[in-house]
């Protein structure tokens, strides 16, 4: 298991934004992310003050974060300067609310790569149940 501490030594993601808390499973090109949804989220009390539910663009942001990790992880860049930036997002489903209490495993794979431009797909899962996938795609920018 990869803690919050390892995470922020690769993602530059901090506070709020940071979206995973742990990496769970990891390989060259996919990798498992744990995110553990709370009432203390930022979105909790705009989001459906009655029903707070996570917002599905940040389920999917979550998905990012994790690729994002795999790949810095991968190429070695925990430098600061590097980031990862979305180029698109083809497709988006989701299935289910994920709601405070809620962990997300967030499964991701790397589809491929060319220059600085790579292209995963994600799902997330609640108790074994999906809630959201989508394929999306990066620029890893090395800060040159």
């Amino acid at each position: 298991m990869i803690d919050t501490k390892e995470v922020e030594k690769v993602i530059p993601h901090r506070g709020d934004m940071r979206l995973i808390d742990e990496i769970s499973e990891i390989t060259d090109t996919t990798a498992t992310g744990i995110k553990h949804v709370t009432d203390h989220e930022f979105w909790h009390d705009g989001h459906f003050p009655a029903h707070a539910i996570m917002p599905g663009v940040l389920i999917v942001e979550a998905m990012a974060q994790t690729a994002c990790f795999m790949t810095l992880n991968r190429i070695g860049n925990n430098d600061g300067k590097t980031l990862g930036y979305f180029v698109s997002i083809e497709s988006a489903r989701f299935n289910r609310m994920v709601e405070p209490g809620d962990t997300l495993e967030l499964h991701v794979e790397e589809l491929g790569s060319k220059m600085k431009m790579y292209k995963y797909t994600g799902t997330a899962f609640v108790n074994g149940a999906k809630v959201a996938s989508a394929t999306f795609s990066a620029i890893i920018d090395r800060g040159e």
